[in-house]
């Protein structure tokens, strides 16, 4: 049976391929697309509640909310949206709130395309 391929190309820039294969390597192949799935669940409430913090000029929430988006971002090889993240987040413990808010529109739009670049990878399948 031939496994399904896609024609779309991944941005190599937004999904670290080397994190994907250290993740099979340390756990296995059938369960990173279940991985995937509930980082894009997760990371989709999250990336809410720090769009709500912004709006409401809530730093304390803000940094929370984006230190664990950098993290669990990294885990899964979206290194572009985890350093952007934990950039808003230490903006945000230096308190240059505003500097924070003012990366808003950067984090949803590498969010949106970070997100869509990991779910395209997971639809390539896993060895």
């Amino acid at each position: 049976m031939e496994e399904k391929q896609t024609t779309e190309i991944i941005d190599e820039r937004l999904v670290d391929e080397s994190v994907i294969q250290q993740v099979i390597e340390d756990t296995c192949a059938e369960v990173l697309p279940e991985l995937i799935d509930h980082y894009l669940s997760e990371s989709a409430l999250r990336i809410d509640k720090i769009i709500h913090a912004i709006d409401q000029k809530d730093a304390p929430t803000l940094e929370f909310e984006t230190h664990t988006l950098g993290s669990s971002a990294l885990a899964l090889g979206n290194r572009p949206l985890s350093n952007l993240a934990r950039k808003i987040e230490h903006l945000c413990l230096d308190g240059m709130n505003d500097e924070a808010y003012a990366l808003r529109d950067d984090l949803i739009e590498l969010a949106k395309a970070s997100l869509a670049a990991i779910k395209m990878r997971k639809q390539q399948g896993f060895q």
